[in-house]
């Protein structure tokens, strides 16, 4: 794929030729990646080159999004031209790669690096605050993932290095004496999976995940328009689950 070539930057777009745009995709390790697109290529062919980088072959759980101009989520329509979506909608022409579709079981699938990825949006729906959890679920959660990220407690001299990892959703306020508290639960916690290979803590962490309060669903504001009368709301949940694939009729986003 054509990454690492030399740029002309323009206001929006680095520009090979007048045929061809370069744009950013951030994933879901926080990486970003540049993918080289005609001005015709949808939005799909840029997922699959994404998931070519990423040796995915189950893209349909997967899609694009990026952030309108009102600062709103809002997924790619991927089949349509990206540059034109892009230029109309988005606030800058930043994709960030991430999971479309949940399953109502992770057994569903069929490829490591497909799990890998699933992992990693579902850890970010946790600690980026999206999903509702006790104290002890975000323990025994923060427990799997420093064991699938790090692996086994006795490789470490010390669990020091667990007060640089992010550990808890950030919108968990918790003053100093707390914090050092529940850390050293988590190196317990840490401690009790040692054996366990990462792949089969990612796994863990998935089905612990799945059974949190929002899993699967979205929310976001929107405008509901009905003849004769107009409705303003300022949140409506969507669930995101494979299979539930609805389109709104009389729904448009904010």
């Amino acid at each position: 794929m054509p990454f690492g070539l030399k740029l002309r930057r323009t206001r929006r777009y680095n520009v090979l030729s007048k045929n061809c745009f370069v744009t950013r995709i951030r994933l879901l390790d926080s990486n970003v990646i540049e993918c080289t697109l005609s001005v015709e290529s949808t939005g799909q062919e840029c997922l699959e080159a994404v998931a070519q980088r990423l040796e995915l072959r189950e893209t349909h759980y997967f899609g694009l999004w990026f952030l309108s101009k009102s600062q709103q989520a809002r997924w790619v329509e991927l089949e349509k031209p990206l540059k034109k979506h892009l230029d109309k909608f988005a606030n800058e022409p930043l994709l960030f790669f991430g999971v479309m579709f949940y399953v109502p079981n992770v057994s569903w699938l069929q490829q490591e690096a497909t799990r890998y990825q699933y992992y990693l949006q579902v850890k970010k729906d946790v600690l980026e605050g999206r999903l509702r959890c006790t104290l002890e679920q975000v323990i025994r959660l923060a427990g799997l993932a420093v064991q699938a990220d790090f692996g086994d407690y006795n490789q470490f001299d010390s669990q020091d290095f667990l007060r640089e990892y992010v550990l808890f959703p950030m919108d968990l306020a918790l003053e100093e004496a707390v914090l050092e508290e529940l850390t050293q639960k988590v190196a317990q916690e840490h401690k009790a999976h040692s054996g366990i290979l990462p792949a089969e803590a990612e796994l863990m962490y998935i089905n612990e995940v799945e059974r949190l309060d929002g899993f699967g669903q979205e929310i976001f504001p929107v405008k509901v328009a009905y003849p004769g009368l107009s409705l303003a709301s300022p949140f409506s949940e969507r669930h995101r689950h494979l299979g539930n694939r609805c389109r709104w009729q009389q729904t448009r986003t904010a």
